[in-house]
């Protein structure tokens, strides 16, 4: 099973980001990279305005994220 990420309202299935950063805003990936800086990057450019409230490495053995 992948990793997922419970947003509040729903779960974010980030099995496809295994081995990359992923940065979430609002609930939703914002910004993915294969080093943190990147997936920083991504997400300012993607959400300029917003700042990340996650930012995580997603590894094979992890299942699930808490948000709190």
């Amino acid at each position: 099973m992948g990793k997922r990420v419970d947003s509040g309202t729903r779960e974010l299935d980030l099995s496809p980001y295994v081995g990359r950063w992923v940065v979430i805003i609002r609930g939703r990936v914002a910004g993915v990279g294969l080093t943190e800086e990147q997936a920083r990057l991504a997400a300012k450019r993607n959400r300029p305005k917003d700042e990340p409230s996650e930012v995580l490495f997603v590894t094979p053995e992890e299942a699930t994220f808490s948000n709190g």
